[in-house]
Parts: C-alpha cells; sequence; structure tokens
C-alpha cells in the first residue's frame, strides 16, 4: 500500500504536475489555487451520478473563491480533480495502473463516498478554461472522450 503511494506522489512529481499545480498564485497553467474559506464569493452544487456530473459546465468570474458542495447521489465513489487536461488524463492513467490505491485528498481533488457530501474550495485566478473531471477507472476514459468531466469558464474581471 505505502509503495503505490510512493509511486503515484513520485509520478505526480516527475511529471511536473504536482510542482505546477500549487506553484503560488495563479498555479499551474492558470488552474488557480485552494481559496481561503474566509472568502468564499458562492457556493456552488455539483452533483455525482454514475459518469456524470451536473451541471457539466461552470461559470465563474476571475479572482472569484468558489465552494463547490459535492453530492454524491450515485452508488459509487466518486472523485473531483480540478486541472489541466494534461493533468486529469496522467492521474486517470495512474488511477486505471493502480485502482486501489488510497487516496488522499490534495487541493485540487476530493473523494466523495456514495451517499456523501462534501466541498472543496477554489480560487480562479486567471480567465480561461478550467477543467475537472472524476478520474477513477471506468468513470473517465480522457478528456477527449465522454465521461465524467466538466468545465469551468473563468470570465475575464
Amino acid at each position: 500500500m505505502k509503495k503505490t503511494l510512493i509511486l503515484i506522489a513520485s509520478a505526480l512529481i516527475l511529471t511536473g504536475n504536482w510542482t505546477r499545480a500549487f506553484a503560488g498564485e495563479g498555479g499551474g497553467e492558470g488552474i488557480g489555487g485552494p481559496g481561503d474559506p474566509a472568502k468564499v464569493s458562492r457556493s456552488i452544487e455539483i452533483v455525482m451520478v454514475e459518469n456524470r456530473f451536473k451541471p457539466s459546465e461552470i461559470n465563474v468570474k476571475q479572482g472569484e473563491t468558489i465552494k463547490f458542495v459535492l453530492r454524491n447521489s450515485g452508488k459509487k465513489k466518486h472523485e473531483m480533480m480540478i486541472g489541466t487536461p494534461d493533468e486529469i488524463d496522467e492521474h486517470g492513467k495512474i488511477m486505471k495502473k493502480h485502482p486501489d490505491a488510497e487516496h488522499h485528498d490534495e487541493p485540487n481533488m476530493i473523494s466523495v463516498n456514495s451517499g456523501e457530501t462534501r466541498e472543496l474550495i477554489w480560487r480562479f485566478s486567471d480567465a480561461g478554461t478550467v477543467y475537472y473531471a472524476c478520474p477513477l477507472p471506468g468513470h473517465f476514459k480522457g478528456m477527449n472522450f465522454p465521461g465524467m468531466k466538466g468545465t469551468i469558464n473563468v470570465e475575464p474581471k
């Protein structure tokens, strides 16, 4: 089990995804970073069901800190990972190779068991498009395929 966790962490560090995603304000390639709970602009509920998010498209403004309230009404555990298409695809590949790996929530990722509701707070520092997906095997086949994914359109101030 520890070997699997070390392998996943090493892959993220070696590919640069881990460090790019959280390298100060603005994060990797404009995805933003963890938000301050005291500065939440608004809450957005996302319902997780088998192989889709509701809604699958969200609009926010640059500089907003959003509290995502994630409600899993599906029968399986789901995750929400915020990132670039490359980061999400890479994590999906790792998950496919190690489907039984234990997951520890990272600032851009949260696991939600069936019937649970959890929160993820994120600040969107740059305008553009940010992506989210459930990279668990069978839930996500890649950003270019149908599956459990969505987009966050970050409008300029």
